[in-house]
């Protein structure tokens, strides 16, 4: 099972919920498909489904007030990784890289990629170090290796982006 969105609040009064999706998965569904508003729990199924700015609004057909909608709040959407459409050559969802070690093309830990922040032009990792946040821009020159099996990032940051230890 894998977390494609996050339900943020109700919205209007017949059951309908935003979310905040992690990354593009939700556009692929449509009417009829089964999510999962916990890792195991009972499917729902989907009724309705539109894009508002960078969120969605989904109407479940088992959700059918605004009462229902608000109790929803705070749960993941969560989908079978088999139903997850196939990606292309160098293509990540965010749950594979979530988690991730970042570390600098000479081997240093940067520390952990915690959040991905879509911005519209280009992804941002969040990435946690012992200093604090370290934000990177999800650029092809910038991110050069992504290693699943290792878990591991490799990333030749900007200039100034990160301080030496030196």
């Amino acid at each position: 099972m894998v977390p494609v969105g996050k339900i943020v609040r109700a919205h209007g009064i017949k059951g309908s919920v935003k979310v905040y999706p992690y990354g593009d998965t939700l556009q692929s569904t449509k009417k009829g498909d089964k999510l999962f508003l916990e890792f195991d729990s009972q499917p729902v199924t989907l009724s309705k489904i539109q894009r508002q700015k960078n969120c969605w609004i989904v109407t479940f057909e088992e959700v059918c007030d605004r009462n229902a909608a608000e109790r929803l709040v705070g749960n993941e959407i969560w989908v079978p990784e088999e139903h997850l459409p196939k990606l292309g050559p160098n293509e990540y969802y965010y749950y594979q890289l979530i988690g991730m070690k970042v570390q600098n093309t000479d081997g240093r830990d940067l520390g952990v990629l915690r959040h991905i922040i879509e911005t519209g032009a280009n992804d941002v990792y969040v990435v946690e170090s012992h200093d604090g946040e370290i934000l990177i821009p999800a650029l092809d020159h910038v991110v050069l290796k992504v290693d699943i099996q290792r878990n591991l990032m490799v990333v030749n940051p900007p200039e100034g982006l990160i301080e030496d230890d030196n």
